[in-house]
């Protein structure tokens, strides 16, 4: 029974180094690429917001580039997690802060991350993984969706914090930089060329 098998490879696997028996198969390549939103903050409330801007054409493109893949390539592209972190704090007092990050596209908000009482202190040099909102991966994806059909989607994120604790003050300001990171999925096809044993 096996003979035929065997001697159908043989005849193929022969002409293989002259280009012949080969398949053109269409493969999935997944790719996971970051983006970030940087956010300075020097407050004197105890509340305040913070927008910062992500050109996500530009994120999505440096992804495919790094990769060696065009727009055209691009096959599905979605968030998969959401992160924060201090990334410069340098007073002696600490402070503790809760609130959420926004997400705003097509002039539709939606909420992608909250933290509750978060210490600045413990938060410096750290990448604390955040649940993600299901109203804001929407909106996400809704822009990176639209990158796919050939638009280019601006989204603006937004600190909302609602609570300080010390509260800031002018003599006691709040100082520190911190950073949202966004993780993105992105699925290309990518053709090539495989062996036919038949």
């Amino acid at each position: 029974m096996n003979k035929p098998i065997v001697a159908a490879l043989t005849l193929c696997l022969a002409p293989l180094s002259l280009g012949g028996c080969l398949d053109d198969k269409v493969l999935e390549i997944v790719l996971t690429g970051e983006t970030s939103a940087e956010f300075s903050q020097n407050e004197i409330t105890a509340t305040w917001t913070k927008p910062a801007i992500i050109d996500m054409a530009d994120e999505i493109g440096d992804i495919l580039e790094d990769n060696g893949y065009e727009r055209a390539d691009l096959k599905q592209a979605h968030v998969t997690s959401a992160h924060y972190g201090v990334t410069s704090f340098s007073q002696s007092n600490d402070w503790t802060i809760s609130g959420t990050i926004t997400v705003t596209y097509n002039a539709d908000t939606q909420t992608i991350v909250s933290y509750a009482s978060q210490s600045v202190q413990d938060a410096l040099g750290e990448k604390i993984a955040a649940p993600l909102e299901p109203g804001g991966v929407d909106l996400i994806n809704q822009a990176l969706d639209d990158f796919r059909s050939g638009q280019n989607p601006v989204l603006i994120f937004t600190i909302n914090n609602g609570s300080t604790t010390p509260t800031p003050s002018v003599v006691d300001p709040m100082i520190f930089d911190w950073r949202a990171w966004l993780a993105i999925q992105v699925i290309v096809d990518q053709t090539v060329e495989v062996p036919d044993p038949f």
